[in-house]
């Protein structure tokens, strides 16, 4: 609803404590802490509003009833505080206001522009953080689109009155165009108030009503910038090869069938499925199919959205796309698959408050749920609604959730009680892409499956699902189809001499090195070697791979690390990985990288010459409340592995979708080799997504029980995962001896 400035003075100063509470109901997010924060933060900004000419001024407040602060972007997670409303010269305006309750004298500059030093850890600048929500509706908000509003963005700061550090190199640009105001006189009586009359001087109700309804629509200018970058023949890691092309013109015939015929009749629902192993080049097709959409003129009005499944996902691929254009609200073209359930979980509390603790419960199956949710008549949440959608494209589809299946239901940032993902995205949009490997789902609640899909079409009206097959399509671990075959044996335990003779397919010559490794080429084909020797680009990657590309294994790690680092010295891009063998320790803390070695995530001790030492390592930094894995999987510049590409050690979930040019495992003690078969080692099993699992496998107490070997089966999928992303040649550090025997001996093919 829209109150003016007016009424939120008048009830800031009579019923603070009942607005406060009206936000907690909305939002969901009942802390003391915020609640606190939202009291000081509301009385502050009242004085700034005091001012006659802002008091006629629209201020936004999203939801149903009186008053609840907080403005929901469209189609986002994400919440402004405060949205001014008006006009400016008869031009709608509006103002996005982050309001932060920090102390903020003890802060420092941040290493790179949009950081600030906070507590010791490197923390998003507040202006950064406007900066995103004011160019997102820039770019994505309907309201703003269809009366060509002004936004701008500013922080207030209501919890001190000193800040400098947050005008200072490297973010004094930054603050230039999204300025800061603390509680200082000067600020909260002249600055703040004279920015804001300088950015809005009437009131504008259409706008404002409009703005209060606005709905996420995509300005197809500006993601077409994205997408030519994406489509620029320079960007080689996008470039589509054999059947990644059939895929992709597969794909684009539906398209032509689907929405290029002239017709009075609306197009019809279509699913498409695209299946492949790792390294198949999935991500390729998606990246590459949305480019090739949004810039084709013929394409009717409406949103092509990317969908990501996973938190380091949808940071990497944010940040890829804002990369290609240097402007932060490119990320906005990447939507969460939370997002598509009608309605958020916050408002299934407000609704159970209304109707009972029960309304929309797990326990009643949730097509009922949806029936009594359309009972209501409530609205389905922007970017949700039926065939709302033009085009939907799914990467790592595998990973999404259906509440039917075990390990679904729980708190995973949607209401499960509505239904699986799949199901909402086919829903709501026209056509759905989904990509995906079966495999790769190890987490519990990663349980949706082709079939499941296939279903889930006919029951909306899209017939029979397209599936095409990437199978027999390598592009990381130098293109060998038969590597990749290989390790699925050795991971599911073959024989010697059956691993042996599959070795033979792709090692062309091995020879054993010191005592402390084995040093065994890489896969390469001769149809592979040719075609990057003949085009580089086209083979996918920057470079040209090297004629004999490295397979090492190694029995401590000092080599294996030397090893590595002699790849960065070479300017390669190199990852360290594991399972999920040990304990996140480190989660949480401001600066991990500075404790001692026996409080890192990795602490290992090995061997040498009969001398113990250890080797220390964190688990992938993850800044910003654990949401931001671009740190680890493209080096950002304010960290410490920008740096040092091996001073952290990520997991399957991080990396899931990417690639190295070379990577270095950590084989420690979670997967053994024992008496000719695989053993799990439940005690250094701690992967939360399968953690009620583990528990029930520690019960079963056998190591044929059900649970134990779903655990074993889940976590050979890790080592998969990890086995598969580089594009040159893998370091494995394996710490057990029988286990590193077992891999050894079937690495070597027979004579």
């Amino acid at each position: 609803m829209l109150i003016t400035i007016e009424e939120f003075r008048h009830r800031v100063a009579s019923d603070s404590a009942g607005l406060v509470l009206r936000l907690q109901e909305e939002t969901g997010r009942y802390g003391t802490d915020e609640a606190d924060a939202w009291q000081s933060s509301f009385t502050k900004l009242s004085q700034a509003f005091n001012k006659p000419l802002l008091q006629g001024l629209h201020l936004y407040f999203q939801g149903c009833g009186n008053v609840a602060l907080e403005y929901q972007l469209p189609a986002s997670s994400s919440w402004a505080d405060v949205v001014l409303l008006g006009a400016r010269d008869d031009r709608p305006s509006a103002v996005i206001i982050e309001l932060k309750d920090w102390l903020t004298r003890c802060d420092t500059p941040g290493r790179y522009e949009g950081l600030i030093e906070r507590q010791g850890a490197q923390e998003l600048h507040p202006s950064d953080q406007v900066r995103g929500y004011t160019e997102y509706c820039r770019r994505f908000h309907s309201a703003v689109s269809d009366h060509s509003a002004q936004v701008h963005g500013c922080v207030f700061f209501t919890g001190d009155e000193w800040a400098s550090a947050y005008s200072s190199p490297p973010n004094d640009n930054l603050v230039h165009a999204y300025p800061f105001f603390t509680t200082a006189s000067r600020d909260i009586n002249h600055s703040f108030p004279e920015y804001l009359l300088g950015k809005v001087t009437q009131p504008n109700e259409p706008f404002a009503v409009a703005f209060a309804a606005g709905i996420y629509k995509q300005n197809r200018g500006f993601v077409s910038q994205i997408a030519v970058q994406i489509l620029d023949p320079r960007s080689s890691v996008f470039e589509l090869l054999d059947n990644q092309r059939t895929a992709f013109n597969r794909c684009q015939s539906i398209i032509t069938q689907t929405f290029f015929k002239s017709s009075s009749v609306a197009p019809p629902k279509k699913v498409v499925i695209i299946k492949g192993p790792p390294g198949s080049g999935k991500s390729v097709i998606a990246a590459r199919l949305w480019a090739t959409l949004v810039t084709d003129a013929r394409l009717p009005a409406g949103d092509v959205v990317f969908t990501t499944t996973s938190q380091s996902q949808s940071s990497n691929w944010s940040h890829l796309f804002e990369r290609a254009t240097g402007v932060a609200a490119a990320r906005g073209v990447v939507r969460k698959a939370t997002a598509y359930t009608p309605i958020t979980t916050q408002r299934v509390g407000a609704l159970r408050m209304l109707h009972g603790k029960g309304f929309l419960s797990s326990k009643t199956p949730w097509r009922k749920n949806l029936e009594l949710l359309h009972g209501l008549g409530e609205r389905h949440r922007d970017g949700a609604r039926d065939n709302q959608n033009l085009i939907t494209i799914v990467d790592e589809a595998h990973a999404l959730i259906n509440p039917e299946n075990p390990g679904g239901a729980g708190q995973f940032g949607f209401a499960t009680t509505l239904g699986p993902q799949a199901y909402h995205i086919i829903r709501s949009s026209l056509l759905s892409i989904f990509l995906l490997d079966p495999l790769q789902g190890f987490r519990h609640r990663e349980n949706t499956s082709i079939e499941e899909l296939e279903a889930w079409a006919a029951e909306l009206g899209a017939g029979n699902a397209e599936i095409i097959s990437l199978e027999s399509l390598q592009f990381r671990c130098a293109g060998s189809v038969q590597y990749v075959d290989w390790i699925e044996w050795v991971l599911s335990g073959a024989s010697l001499g059956s691993n042996q003779k599959l070795a033979g397919f792709w090692i062309a010559a091995s020879k054993a090195s010191d005592e402390r490794q084995n040093i065994i080429p890489f896969p390469i084909v001769e149809q592979t070697l040719a075609r990057a020797a003949e085009s580089p680009a086209q083979y996918g990657v920057e470079k040209t791979p090297p004629l004999r590309p490295e397979f090492r294994i190694f029995s401590e790690p000092e080599s294996w690390e030397a090893a590595l680092r002699t790849k960065v010295e070479q300017a390669e891009t190199v990852r360290l990985l594991a399972t999920y063998c040990r304990e996140w320790k480190t989660e949480g803390a401001a600066d991990p990288h500075n404790r001692c070695g026996e409080l890192m995530d990795f602490h290992e001790a090995y061997q040498v010459d009969g001398e113990t030492r250890h080797w220390s390592r964190i688990w992938n930094f993850v800044p910003h409340n654990g949401t931001n894995y671009t740190w680890f999987v493209t080096g950002h510049p304010g960290g410490r592995i920008a740096i040092d590409p091996l001073c952290e050690v990520g997991c399957p979930y991080a990396v899931r979708g990417f690639d190295y040019d070379y990577i270095g495992i950590l084989w420690l003690n979670d997967l053994l080799w024992r008496r000719n078969h695989w053993q799990i080692n439940l005690a250094a099993i701690h992967e939360s997504g399968i953690s009620a699992l583990v528990r029930k496998a520690r019960r079963e107490q056998s190591r044929n029980g059900k649970a134990t070997l779903e655990v074993l089966e889940r976590t050979v999928q890790a080592y998969r995962i990890i086995f598969t992303r580089a594009l040159k040649g893998i370091y494995v550090w394996i710490a057990d001896d029988e286990t590193r025997d077992y891999v050894t001996a079937s690495s070597f093919a027979p004579p």
